[in-house]
Order: C-alpha cells, then structure tokens, then sequence
C-alpha cells in the first residue's frame, strides 16, 4: 500500500533553525501569490455536507531565484489521495517548469470538507470525483495566476507562539497508561511556535505570508452537515482582509497537536464552535501580524532546493479505531472498549519531500 503523507515538510531557511543563505544579489528573489475559491456548489455536496458555513480555498506561492524556482500550494480540504497528489504534482510541475521535489502540495487538513480522492467512502469523510477535479483545475489556476503575478520581492522569518493546543495523549492513573485525549494537565510536550514568512515588494506591499503550526483542524467539527475551513482558513481569510490587494496567507500544517477547547458537548454546540473558530483565528491572524511587525526582510537571493524519496515503514493494523464514536475509555459504554488488538500488516510507503 502506498500512502502520501498529507503535508510534505517545509523548510523556509532559519523558520525552522537554519541560517538564510544569501549570495551574492545577481538574481535576488522573485515572488507570486494568488487565491482561487474552490467552494463546492450545493448540487457537488456528499452527505454528511447539505450547506457551507464558510469557503474554502486553494493558494498559491511561486518563489524564484537565482533561476531556481519553489511552488508551495496549500488547499483548504482534508486530505489529497495519493494518486490525486502525484498527478496534480506533475501538472503544477508543468505548469511552474520546475521539478516535482520543488513542489510543496498540501492541506490544511480541515475535517469540514470532502477529501480529495475519487473514493466516495473513507473512515470519516467522504471523497469526490467532481471535487477532485475542482481542486485539481483551481489549483493549476492559482498558480498560474502566482507565475503571472511574479514581481521582484524581499523576505523575512520570524517565529510567534500560539498556546492553543495540548499533546493528543495523556497519561491516565484510572487505566494506568497513556490514553488518547487531550493533555490539560501540560504535561506532555507539544511545540507551540508559528513559524512565519513573509513575502512583499521593494516598496513594502504584502505578497505572501507562510504559517506554520501544528493544530489540528476540528474545531468546526459540531457544525456537522457544513462546510467549512476551520481555523486555519478563517485564519488566513482574517490575515488577507487586514493586508489588502491580492495578499495571500498559506497555513501549512506540523505534527498536529488537540485544539484545548472544542464545543464537543452540550447545547448550543454549533454557535459555540463557530465563536471558537472566530477567537482561534483572530489569535492566529493577530501573532502572525504582530510578528510580522519590524520583521527585518532581505531581498538578497537564496539557494532553492528540493529532494523526495519514499520511506518505507513496517505495517500494522489496530482494531478498534482509536476515533471518540468508535470505542470508549469509560465503562458502560455502547461501544466497544479502547483495548486495541494489533497485527502485522503490508509495509507503508510514504512520499517524504524537502523543499529548502
């Protein structure tokens, strides 16, 4: 079985540790960004979707320099098939005229979209066909909108914290182990920095920011039948409104932590989601500009580059799934216990990527 891994891991020089890598300035960095909303229209919805409590969008960035090129593409949906992904990759490597290793092609993994996969069943979301071809057409045009806007730019790093999240387990002296919940106590690690990069002209007009952290996108989850970005695209929709022009913000997602708070229970569960998801990416919006703020930003250029090889682990299979309605910690319940069975399985091939 081959499995692509829902983000490849970026790295964006000194956002994650390592030092800017300027050259001489005989090409300096060229930039381009864009947006295309790939909102599904009702008569494309799959049960459980019937409405759209917010859109969603693909975005595009294309950097340049010294005649390297890099293309970071982030949709708002849950998941790429591994076949969707790998023929989309060749199409946008088409498209930019660069090599697939050059290609960052993610999601921001919100669990209030269709997946993009011909599959219409999946364990908790279902595929599309006709969305396969609306994200796939979109994106092709978001990027070339991205080449088209391609204009001399400056960049700059920076790092925020956003303490939002808590390690997905915990240690549990009821069942005397780790249990699949969320860490309140703080005890378990989890990384909570923003990475941050920021994209403008000579003269200082916003091109691009590029977010990255690690939270996992299910606060909207209560609004059940709806379609929406979650957090990461009301996030980027503030950033873009408070920019302006045609800026465009590209939350890309780490190693997601358990968002702390979530209307999982209760009345009023939807309304509550929904102030949720407004705070959360207020607080997003806000660190991502604040840092933004005297970020110092060069336009000296920068050495791309990119690699890809497959990771080949061992496969297991677990059974119950570990998801809250399929089986339970608590006596009582109508599920079946969390006491998981494990077997071996066929290996797992996962699409690795580096693009520096």
């Amino acid at each position: 079985m081959k499995v692509l891994t829902g983000m490849v891991l970026l790295v964006l020089s000194h956002l994650f540790g390592a030092a800017l890598l300027a050259e001489a300035p005989d090409s300096g960095i060229w930039a381009g960004a864009a947006r295309v909303d790939i909102t599904p229209p009702k008569d494309e919805l799959i049960l459980p979707f019937t409405g759209v409590a917010d859109p969603l969008f693909v975005r595009a960035l294309v950097v340049e320099s010294r005649g390297k090129r890099a293309v970071i593409v982030i949709a708002d949906v849950p998941t790429i098939g591994p076949d969707v992904h790998a023929d989309l990759s060749l199409r946008i490597g088409r498209t930019a005229k660069v090599p697939v290793e050059n290609i960052v092609l993610g999601t921001t993994h919100t669990h209030n979209a269709m997946r993009v996969a011909h599959n219409a069943k999946g364990i908790i979301l279902p595929g599309s066909s006709r969305f396969v071809e609306r994200v796939s057409s979109h994106a092709l045009k978001a990027v070339e909108q991205a080449l088209a806007d391609m204009q001399p730019a400056r960049m700059g790093l920076g790092r925020g914290q956003v303490e939002l999240t808590g390690n997905r387990n915990v240690w549990s002296a009821k069942h005397g182990r780790v249990i699949a919940d969320v860490d309140r106590t703080r005890t378990e690690p989890v990384d909570h920095s923003l990475g941050l990069a920021v994209f403008e002209t000579l003269d200082g007009r916003p091109i691009a920011y590029v977010l990255n952290h690690g939270f996992e996108p299910v606060v909207a989850m209560p609004i059940k039948d709806q379609i929406s970005g979650d957090v990461p695209g009301d996030a980027a929709r503030k950033i873009e409104a408070r920019l302006g022009g045609n800026a465009v913000a590209l939350f890309t997602i780490g190693a997601a932590g358990v968002p702390l708070y979530r209307a999982e229970d209760g009345i009023n569960r939807e309304s509550r989601a929904r102030s949720l998801m407004d705070a959360m990416g207020t607080i997003f919006a806000e660190e991502a500009l604040a840092v933004a703020i005297g970020l110092e930003k060069s336009a000296q250029p920068v050495k791309i580059t990119g690699k890809a090889a497959p990771l080949v682990c061992p496969g297991k299979a677990t059974s119950p799934f570990n998801l809250p309605d399929r089986c339970a910690y608590e006596p009582g319940s109508n599920l079946p216990a969390c006491v998981f069975v494990e077997r071996d399985a066929d290996p797992v091939s996962l699409d690795l990527g580096l693009v520096r």
